[in-house]
């Protein structure tokens, strides 16, 4: 499964202090991000096509043993759940 942002254009993003604060011009709404999430919808956004879980926790770790790998990969997943949920992402089916 592949996940897309919301269209680059309705995002804005800020960093402060190693959050993100994400303002979504469809929905209107302001969202404060923690550094983890930030990175995977920043990353999420540059590209065109979209990620698998798989190769965004490839893009923000590097070195990691198995289980770190699968820990996260979780936390990915658990961040696009969250992104879906606000309306700044949507999963595609394959």
């Amino acid at each position: 499964m592949r996940w897309c942002s919301a269209p680059g254009a309705a995002l804005t993003c800020r960093e402060w202090d190693g959050q993100i604060v994400v303002f979504n011009q469809e929905s209107g709404s302001t969202h404060l991000l923690d550094g983890f999430a930030g990175n995977v919808l920043r990353r999420l956004m540059e590209r065109e096509w979209g990620a698998t879980v798989d190769e965004l926790a490839a893009a923000l770790a590097s070195g990691q043993d198995a289980r770190e790998r699968r820990e996260s990969e979780q936390a990915v997943t658990a961040v696009l759940v969250e992104l879906a949920r606000l309306g700044m992402a949507h999963a595609d089916a394959p």
